[in-house]
């Protein structure tokens, strides 16, 4: 038997309201909000919170692949499942894939994963999402940034995958060149029509069929849908009753794409019983349709809701702009940033990556980076590697640097203490200036650095320890 061993989601901490965003327009707005990554948060790097999460109590050793989906990957051509199988200290013996371009790219990862421990080890499937919609258009409200990841295995199950169907077809609903940077799409009720509801009902009636399956037979229904009003409307179509369908959040945190199907499923796994099965359903040039049996119940953590409810909507809507890119703004009196330096970006490999620094041998002192001279006892070449990720870390001292490069001025500069010794200067991000204190507790997230000649130079920054968040 196959399925989820453990799960994670990583939601922004920022907020655009709908409001806030049509303001700058003259023009009324409902109620509702979408999360906003952070200026230094890209699909990967959400993607990398959500797997930490994900394999934070399973042993690394056994994950024999990392996948990764995502329609807005930060590279055309690059992998990226192997940043995150390197930010995880996976090693290089495993194997990795990306699926991309495709809303379906998601639940296609999740099967791969599924499918490929069949004869034992672990699999990680991760999805990211961080589509943009055009200023003054509805895909500005409507796109949410998130991302989630699920780990597949043989044992220990959380919900076993009991069967799916899958089914392809051209489709074009919503799409976007490769010379794009924004969202594209055809008349809703074409879209709903003939692409979403005869696709989707599709699926699930061969799925039926294969299991010998009603609705009624399902405690909860996961299905993905480009709006709110269309995915409830077929959910009744397909005989669900209200309590059945698992909410998509779109209202909290807007529509998330390929991480939206995750979402739903872990906020689903927060809260289902065992014996209780699950039907999930992806979209996107075709449909993906899995039935699922919860085995037991999650272990005790921070919940789908839980994170949605961690957050500050109070950005700015030119903010907004300025992290996206949609604005040209006057830039700051600094010299040009220099590209990533990659021989020694290479060289630092299990530093830049994984958080490694080193430990001397005769004194037992770490200390990051990783040094040849211990900085206590002054023992030479005598260091073994020392991963910092996972300690416990507080703040010593900081300060608000106000003129560096940065499209989030003042930047919050802090030297974080680690329990069992060692220092590492870095920048506090997801939190108000006014909240900072010495002695906070902080943990490492993975986040962009910069991107110069189309190199994204990523490493480590801190967030508040509130945030911390297991499966």
């Amino acid at each position: 038997m196959v399925g989820i061993v453990s799960y994670g989601t990583h939601i922004p901490y920022y907020r655009l309201t709908k409001a806030a965003a049509a303001k700058p327009f003259g023009k009324r707005a409902g109620a509702g909000e979408k999360a906003v990554a952070y200026c230094d948060e890209d699909s990967v790097t959400m993607a990398v919170e959500a797997s930490m999460q994900a394999v934070a109590n399973i042993d690394c050793s056994a994950v024999r692949a990392v996948f990764f989906a995502s329609a807005s990957s930060p590279y055309a051509e690059k992998i990226s499942a192997t940043e995150v199988a390197a930010t995880l200290d996976l090693g290089i013996s495993l194997r990795t894939a990306d699926f991309t371009s495709s809303l379906r790219s998601g639940s296609e990862a999740m099967l791969t994963a599924c499918q490929s421990v069949q004869n034992g080890g672990v699999a990680l499937a991760a999805m990211g999402e961080c589509r943009l919609g055009a200023p003054d258009g509805k895909f500005e409200t409507d796109l949410g940034d998130a991302a989630a990841a699920f780990v597949f295995g043989t044992e220990n199950l959380l919900a076993s995958v009991d069967a799916y169907v899958c089914i392809s077809r051209d489709a074009i609903d919503q799409w976007r060149s490769a010379d794009d940077a924004l969202m594209r799409d055809w008349d809703v009720r074409y879209a709903a029509t003939q692409h979403y509801n005869p696709l989707v009902t599709k699926a699930v009636k061969e799925l039926f069929a294969k299991e010998g399956t009603t609705a009624a037979d399902y405690r909860w229904l996961v299905l993905y849908g480009h709006d709110e009003k269309n995915r409830s409307a077929l959910a009744r179509k397909l005989g669900f009753q209200p309590e059945q369908v698992a909410p998509s959040f779109y209202s909290m945190i807007g529509n998330s794409g390929n991480a939206a199907c995750g979402i739903m499923l872990a906020n689903v796994l927060d809260q289902a019983q065992a014996g209780e099965r699950i039907l999930f359903v992806s979209y996107g040039d075709g449909c993906t349709a899995m039935s699922l049996t919860v085995q037991q119940s999650a272990a005790p953590g921070t919940t789908v809701q839980q994170k949605i409810d961690h957050k500050n909507n109070e950005l700015p809507y030119g903010k907004y702009l300025k992290w996206k890119g949609l604005i040209t703004c006057e830039p700051q009196k600094r010299p040009a940033q220099e590209r990533s330096a990659l021989p020694d970006y290479h060289r630092n490999y299990k530093k830049n990556h994984a958080l490694y620094g080193s430990r001397c041998t005769a004194c037992g002192t770490p200390v990051f980076p990783p040094q040849r001279v211990c900085v206590h006892c002054h023992a030479i070449d005598q260091m073994e590697p020392y991963r910092f990720l996972g300690k416990k870390a507080t703040i010593r001292t900081f300060t608000m640097d106000g003129v560096s490069l940065s499209l989030d001025a003042p930047n919050i500069l802090v030297v974080v203490e680690f329990e069992g010794g060692g220092k590492m200067m870095s920048y506090l991000v997801d939190c108000r200036k006014e909240d900072v204190k010495v002695g906070m507790a902080v943990r490492p997230t993975f986040r962009k650095l910069f991107q110069e000649n189309g190199v994204h130079t990523y490493f480590w920054k801190v967030v508040p320890e509130e945030q911390e968040e297991s499966k």
